[in-house]
């Protein structure tokens, strides 16, 4: 089928070619304007012409005045002028309207284009009720009557003032109050904008149609204007064309060649029909109008993936050229993919064949899916939750992260974010101070230098100007870095414009409402492609195909939800009114979508739709309403509808091992006594759980735990338990070897709370607030709840020891440091530090020479203290394995080698989760108190020397752990691809 717009510049080039220079074409955008003069070029077959004027119709009605349109960011601040002065408010209040300010230019612009007398619309609530119903002018009547016809709902205003209750709520008073000057908030806008020379489109539209309206009298610049392409209209465009249509000197052009615009009911051809018959053309097209319109051979594609649909409209692509459909590869002007999700852009254009060697993007790529612009809004969220404590700015360690891990700004200086993303997880820092990022990273000063008023224009201004001057820098020359250059450029023009507007119209804000209304421009800001329009495969978004037709079509993303996409237009308007005053609705929006749709298939030889066919929750996975009205409402439509499937081979995979090369042996040889290397009981434990992870964190010294945590986990809470009763006890037992501790003295530490709420928080603030050691800064939030928790189990401690006072305290935080004889070839260094050794006294006799020796671990998790067998401590596929009970009965080995005591040494957990409830239970062996390590010390060293010796052995690998349990907390379950729940 003949293209629509070559048939009309056919019409014309047969008709009137030597009147061209005296008409005017107007389109609904400037793309078919383009390819319409291709077209009648062509159609003029080499006679000499002068080119017609062509133009979109918001050029038409801009040039009927004299004033230039109104950028948005001044429109904005002059209704906010305008408002503040007649309501009264401060105007630091601006911060608040920005949210609904926009709404109301909205709103304003489409009074104006639908031509609403604003003094009947903004009615109050009083004057309503004393008005006549009667809320249209005859003339408004009568165009709304014939152009909507039978489907025009005439509601009544009554249903939107039934809402307001006879006593207002609250919330309805506020609405009531913007609502009653609404209508002198509309003409004071519109006055200042003409006494500075400005307009909206709205207000253009409805001049035009006032000049119009004047006479015949009024020359116009053109002998005849032709609108071509047009569906939806406003009330001022349909004024419009009448009045030029009245004079003698319009034409019009509607795309009617589609059996879908025939159908009963379909949204599509809502408003054609009223259009063919109100506004006829001058020429009769032929085909333009078929009696009989067919459909031509559709295929649709389900694909489960978003970016798989691109990979297969590329494979189409390669069978459409090698098929001949794609005529000429070097300049495939025949050929459109549509996107409706702008974000699959990338991806297509990756998945377009080399063989198509010209693109033609007329969709413009959207700034915030640059790298660039996740790069600003990572920097605004670290200034937006920046803080200052005692004169000094610091930084959230999340946001820093979200900046120095950024790809663009590891390019820029890979040694400084590295650097700063090691001291954070070294110091385990979550608030990061500027002095010290400065002083680690200098090159990256001028991002972390504080906004010290994030509500200061210049101030904020001058700080992003900076910041956008400085990666432009970096950019520039870069033609791979292209985008980014052209973000950069754009950022830096927006920032000024809204700094020129802010001056202009004398603009404070507060909140950081600069910020946001730099980044709400941004993220509406796109990328025009520039290039030659008329070359290559077309790639385009769903409203640039207006009026355009292919050979070969290619839509992608055919799901409810985005094409049709779901509008959401805020306003002040609601419904009721907007259909009481023939003004548009979201339901417009379907018929615009659904004409594009029908009419873009329909000329076309090839078609493909692609959708995505995943079921997840959440996602836009129905299928468009367009594709199944084509499966169930055309059956003469021919349709091959079909399921992509992605072939995949399923394998058992085997566990990961590492082997024990030389070069492995020879790092397990520096834990031996040729090396300086150790090994403890944890790191046994460790090998235990998961032989592989042993080899990844203890032989090759990896830790992938990176995370720097904003909240106390159960290892610092633990850490600062330990540390509190060892200062306790080391304090009071001095230099001394070791110090008598009785129930009198157990009083004083339960009684003395400022002691113990003293050496809590210099620990909190040292360990966890890594501040300075000693530093008693107040503790506030999580912190403080927790100073309350240790000190009640540290009471309860004291209470439980009474129980056992008088006893020695000897030493805590006890290292022990030495080797370890485990074969006759093997011995391994040691290190380990007990948490606390005392002496007690079972026999309630105090004395020399009676007492029991004691290693105390301090436990607070929920680590049992019973068990039955030497498995329940060695066996790695154990439910439960008693990991604690193995590291206090290395504890014993250890400090009687390195003391050479040979006596009785009780093993002791102190459970500080259950103290309230079970006191100091004592460890049980096979349901008996053990109060000597001896008895089982043979056995278990057998089995303790046997894993080391295991570690050791060439000939066994490092595996995965045996028990998935064992993997939930692991650093590196991603490397063996474990992930369980």
């Amino acid at each position: 089928m003949i293209p629509f717009l070559r048939q009309v510049a056919g019409a014309y080039a047969a008709n009137e070619l030597g009147n061209l220079q005296d008409y005017c074409f107007v389109f609904p955008n400037k793309r078919s304007g383009v390819f319409f003069t291709h077209y009648l070029a062509l159609e003029a077959a080499g006679k000499p012409f002068l080119m017609p004027e062509i133009a979109t119709i918001a050029e038409v009605t801009r040039s009927f005045s004299a004033l230039t349109e109104a950028p948005r960011l001044d429109q904005l601040f002059i209704l906010y002028n305008e408002y503040r002065e007649l309501s009264g408010e401060n105007v630091a209040d601006f911060d608040r309207f920005l949210f609904w300010g926009e709404m109301l230019l909205n709103d304003f612009n489409d009074v104006d284009l639908y031509l609403v007398d604003p003094h009947k619309l903004f009615v109050n609530l009083q004057r309503f009720r004393e008005v006549s119903a009667n809320y249209l002018t005859e003339e408004q009547t009568e165009i709304i009557n014939r152009y909507w016809g039978e489907k025009f709902v005439h509601s009544s205003p009554d249903e939107f003032w039934n809402h307001i209750h006879s006593t207002p709520t609250p919330l309805e008073n506020k609405f009531l109050q913007l609502w009653e000057v609404l209508d002198e908030l509309f003409e004071r806008f519109h006055k200042r904008l003409l006494d500075n020379g400005m307009a909206t489109r709205g207000m253009f539209a409805r001049n035009a149609v006032n000049l119009l309206s004047k006479g015949r009298d009024r020359k116009l610049p053109f002998s005849r204007y032709i609108f071509v392409g047009f569906n939806v209209l406003t009330l001022s465009e349909i004024k419009i064309f009448e009045k030029l249509q009245a004079r003698g000197c319009a034409d019009f052009y509607w795309d009617m060649a589609s059996p879908a615009f025939s159908a009963k009911g379909n949204r599509a051809s809502l408003f054609m029909q009223q259009n063919v018959g109100c506004f006829p053309s001058l020429y009769d097209l032929g085909e333009l109008y078929p009696e009989n319109p067919d459909f031509p051979k559709i295929h649709i594609t389900g694909v489960p993936s978003a970016f798989g649909q691109t990979k297969l409209a590329g494979q189409q692509l390669d069978r459409w050229i090698a098929s001949g459909a794609v005529t000429d590869t070097a300049d495939a002007i025949d050929t459109a993919v549509v996107l409706p999700d702008e974000s699959l852009f990338i991806p297509m254009v990756h998945a377009v064949p080399p063989a198509i060697s010209a693109l033609n993007v007329t969709m413009g790529f959207p700034l915030k899916n640059t790298a660039v612009s996740s790069l600003m809004s990572a920097i605004v969220n670290l200034h937006l939750r920046s803080s200052r404590s005692r004169g000094e700015w610091s930084f959230f360690y999340e946001d820093m992260r979200a900046v120095l891990t950024h790809p663009m700004l590891q390019s820029y200086a890979p040694e400084g974010c590295n650097a700063l993303l090691r001291l954070m997880v070294e110091r385990r820092l979550y608030m990061v101070s500027a002095a010290l990022i400065a002083e680690t990273a200098p090159a990256l000063a001028f991002i972390f230098t504080p906004v010290t008023d994030t509500n200061g224009i210049d101030e904020v201004h001058d700080y992003f100007f900076r910041l956008a001057s400085t990666l432009r820098e970096f950019t520039a020359g870069d033609k791979e870095r292209m985008i980014e250059n052209y973000f950069l450029d754009t950022y830096l023009i927006e920032l000024e414009n809204i700094r020129r507007a802010c001056r202009n119209w004398k603009i404070s804000m507060k909140d950081t409402t600069f910020i946001q209304l730099l980044q709400s421009t941004i993220s509406s800001a796109s990328i025009r492609f520039t290039g030659e329009p008329l070359k290559g495969l077309q790639v385009m978004g769903v409203l640039e195909t207006r009026a355009l037709d292919f050979d070969n079509l290619i839509i992608l993303s055919m799901n409810e939800r985005v094409f049709p996409r779901k509008q959401y237009s805020r306003s002040f308007i609601p419904d009721s009114l907007r259909r009481s005053y023939g003004m548009a609705t979201t339901e417009l929006q379907e018929s615009i979508f659904a004409y594009s749709f029908y009419r873009l298939i329909s000329r076309a030889t090839n078609v493909r739709l692609f959708y995505d066919a995943r079921t997840l929750s959440g996602k836009n996975s129905e299928i468009s309403r367009y594709i199944a009205q084509l499966l169930y409402l055309f059956p003469e439509c021919e349709v091959d509808h079909d399921l992509a499937s992605f072939s995949s081979v399923i394998s058992e995979e085997a566990g990961l091992t590492v082997e024990k090369t030389p070069e492995i042996m020879a790092k397990l040889k520096e834990f031996t006594v040729e090396g300086g290397r150790t090994l403890s009981a944890s790191s046994i434990n460790g090998y235990i759980n998961c032989p592989l992870s042993f080899y990844l964190k203890r032989v090759c010294g990896l830790d992938l735990d990176e995370e720097v945590m904003d909240y106390m986990d159960s290892g610092t809470y633990g850490d600062i338990m330990h540390a509190a009763a060892e200062r306790l006890y080391k304090e009071l037992r001095g230099s001394r070897h070791e110090v008598k501790i009785t129930s009198e003295i157990l009083d004083s530490f339960i009684k003395d709370e400022i002691k113990l709420d003293t050496v809590i928080t210099e620990l909190i603030n040292e360990k966890y607030n890594r501040y300075p050691a000693g530093d008693r800064t107040p503790l506030v939030g999580e912190c403080k709840v927790l100073a309350r928790v240790m000190k009640h189990f540290l009471i309860l401690m004291f209470r439980a020891e009474k129980g056992i006072a008088p006893f020695d305290f000897i030493d805590g935080e006890h290292k022990v440091r030495g080797t370890m004889r485990i074969t006759d070839s093997l011995s391994v260094n040691i290190y380990q530090i007990i948490d606390r050794i005392d002496r007690v006294y079972p026999s309630g006799r105090y004395g020399e020479g009676l007492g029991l020796l004691r290693i105390v671990d301090y436990k607070t998790g929920g680590d049992l203290t019973e068990f039955k067998d030497m498995d329940e401590l060695f066996d790695p596929e154990m439910k439960d394995r008693r990991k604690a009970i193995l590291q206090l009965l290395f504890y014993c080995n250890a400090y009687a080698q390195q003391t050479g005591y040979d006596g009785a040494i009780r093993p002791q957990i102190y459970p500080f989760r259950t103290l309230s409830t079970s006191g100091l239970p004592p460890l049980k062996y096979s349901g008996e108190a053990l109060d000597d390590y001896r008895p089982v010390n043979e056995e278990f060293m057998e089995r303790f020397r046997s894993t080391i010796a295991e570690i050791f052995n060439p000939d066994i690998p490092f595996t995965q752990a045996l028990k998935e349990d064992s993997c939930t907390f692991c650093s590196f379950k991603a490397i063996c691809r474990r992930n369980p729940q």
